[in-house]
Parts: C-alpha cells; sequence; structure tokens
C-alpha cells in the first residue's frame, strides 16, 4: 500500500509539473487570439475561458499568477477563470496580481491595481445584465438599451476573499480587505476590512499590521 500511495503522488507531482507548461502554452495562444496585451512571465494553472470583444480591451501587467479549473484551486466551488471584455469596455490588471477561479465581466471599466489578491470563486461585475425597467426587461426580444453600467476600480494592495461578489461602480481602496462572502455594492475607503452581506465595515486594518521587528525577523 505504501508503494502505491508513493507512485500516486509522484504522478501527481508530474502532472501538476506539466499542468504548468501546457497551461502556459495553450493560455498564450488564447491571449493572442483575444488581442491581450500581457507580459511573458505569468504563471498560470489551469486554462481561462476568455471572450474580449474585438472593439474591447484586456491588458494584463508582470507577474500574473492564475488558478483555473477544480484541479489548480482546491477551495471548493471552483471553476475556471472567466475574462469577459464587451464592446468597447476596457479590463486591467496591474503586476503581480494573484487569482483564482475568478469571473472578471467587463461591459464598461474595471481596472485592478497592483499586488492584488482575488480569493476563489470571486466575481466582480460592472454591469447589472438586465434592465431595471421591468417592461425593457420582459419584452421578447428583451431590450438592453437601458442597461446600466460603471466602472470598478481596485486599488493598490487590496485583497479580496473568496466568493465575494463586486457590484458595478465600486471602488475598494489601497490595501484595504473584503472578508470572503461578501457582497459589495458600495466604496470601500483605504485601509479598511469590510466583510458581509451587504458588506459593512469591521476595523480598519493598521489593528493587523505585523509589527517591523518581526518582519525582519522573518
Amino acid at each position: 500500500m505504501y508503494i502505491i500511495r508513493k507512485f500516486y503522488r509522484g504522478l501527481r507531482f508530474m502532472y501538476y509539473k506539466m499542468a504548468r507548461i501546457y497551461s502556459y502554452i495553450i493560455t498564450s495562444f488564447k491571449f493572442y487570439l483575444n488581442g491581450v496585451k500581457f507580459h511573458r512571465d505569468f504563471i498560470g494553472f489551469g486554462v481561462p475561458i476568455l471572450d474580449i470583444n474585438m472593439s474591447g480591451s484586456f491588458t494584463i501587467g508582470e507577474k500574473f499568477r492564475f488558478n483555473s479549473g477544480k484541479y489548480h484551486a482546491m477551495g471548493g466551488r471552483q471553476q475556471q477563470c472567466y475574462f469577459v471584455a464587451a464592446a468597447g469596455a476596457r479590463l486591467s490588471i496591474g503586476n503581480n496580481v494573484g487569482i483564482t477561479s475568478v469571473a472578471l465581466i467587463c461591459h464598461d471599466k474595471i481596472s485592478i491595481g497592483n499586488n492584488v489578491k482575488i480569493g476563489i470563486n470571486t466575481v466582480i461585475y460592472d454591469t447589472d445584465f438586465h434592465s431595471l425597467d421591468a417592461t425593457m426587461r420582459n419584452s421578447y426580444p428583451e431590450r438592453l438599451d437601458g442597461v446600466k453600467s460603471r466602472p470598478v476600480i481596485i486599488k493598490d494592495g487590496a485583497f479580496i476573499g473568496g466568493h465575494s461578489t463586486i457590484l458595478k461602480g465600486v471602488t475598494i481602496g489601497k490595501n484595504s480587505i473584503v472578508g470572503a462572502g461578501s457582497v459589495v455594492f458600495q466604496d470601500i475607503p483605504d485601509e479598511q476590512i469590510w466583510a458581509g452581506n451587504p458588506a459593512r465595515y469591521i476595523k480598519d486594518t493598521y489593528h493587523i499590521k505585523t509589527p517591523q521587528h518581526q518582519l525582519v525577523n522573518e
């Protein structure tokens, strides 16, 4: 039994080694086909789903890392990453950003700053998808000319916990934290922790900052 387990572990190790290679090759090709501007130093496990309109744009900064799919995101309710930019939409990701099984659905503008971490199964929508007017929403075919979209801005250093939903028109401040499972529909100032549905202020981030001497010792 021990030998079988060791053999199984070895197979898993080889699979993840190969996954990084094939993920990089296939994802690079999909980026190219969708007109994505990206750096060659990204690291990916799994392959994302992309739908970038010919008049939309998607840019990715340096040192981008992502996990996509059930074998590369062992956190429950995992999915492939979705990157969608509609006609005229601008989707951008800064430097040193890490994401896992997220959906970024951009109809206007989604801007993610540098050094941002976004947890598993988080979705960011800058649009309502459907009209809030019942007459337009229930017409056949459905009328979409009244659908509202507003930019979402995630500032540098923000950390969004897994299974969160970020809605249109929201700005998340520098180094702020969104607790897991939160629904955010209003702005979060810099250096604050918010959580809940709807997300509410919990405390400032300075309460959790690591003392400088500990950083030096580590």
